[in-house]
């Protein structure tokens, strides 16, 4: 009985020496190192757990892989043309106009408020000179009052109204107007010499004394 429990723990030694080279299951490591307690009488009864070792089933051939077959649709859909209007499609061309207005803003409000203290210069220089202007007209208004002669200005009026109206037409013809003030002064003088020939004859005829 003593023999055979001795090959028993050589048997088992002999396993832990091969586990801890190959690596094997730690239950048989700690089976294996009751080699190393020293040899004594038993204690009966004797009670050795054998390690239980994992079997896994192995496949030779693995199962191929049948793949999906998705069934086409039989009915024809319609392609439609991108280019015609559609009323269901998404544009970006509004988003775009918005936000370039948006920018055109920013960029206006960041421009008044780098140029204010600019534009503010320009616009007291403009007004500047439009006041010089309307000073310099309120003192040439000034300067024509100054010359006004009320004497002057009568006499200028009776020219208006004792001038003669020249004619337009002259014996139905139509001529200009330094020719009918050329017809005018001969008529004017024929009929003053006329007059004159008619008081010489008065005259005459006032002196003569039949004998």
């Amino acid at each position: 009985m003593l023999g055979s429990l001795r090959f028993v723990a050589r048997s088992f030694a002999n396993i832990t020496i091969a586990a801890e080279r190959r690596h094997v299951h730690p239950t048989i490591r700690s089976i294996g190192s009751l080699n190393q307690l020293p040899l004594g009488s038993p204690t009966l009864p004797i009670s050795i757990k054998l390690p239980t070792i994992i079997t896994k089933k192995i496949i030779e051939k693995p199962v191929p892989c049948i793949p999906l077959r998705i069934p086409r649709p039989t009915i024809s859909l319609p392609l439609a043309d991108p280019l015609v209007d559609n009323d269901n499609e998404i544009q970006a061309a509004r988003l775009i106009v918005i936000r370039r207005k948006k920018m055109k803003k920013h960029k206006l409000r960041k421009l008044r408020k780098r140029m204010k203290y600019v534009w503010a210069k320009v616009r007291q220089k403009r007004e500047m000179r439009k006041e010089k202007a309307f000073q310099a007209e309120l003192m040439g208004q000034v300067k024509e009052a100054e010359k006004f002669s009320p004497i002057n200005y009568v006499h200028e009026k009776l020219n208006i109204v004792n001038m003669t109206i020249l004619p337009n037409r002259w014996r139905g013809k139509r001529l200009p107007e330094f020719v009918i003030k050329d017809l005018i002064a001969k008529a004017q003088a024929k009929k003053q010499a006329k007059i004159e020939t008619l008081e010489r004859r008065k005259k005459f005829m006032a002196s003569y004394k039949p004998e």
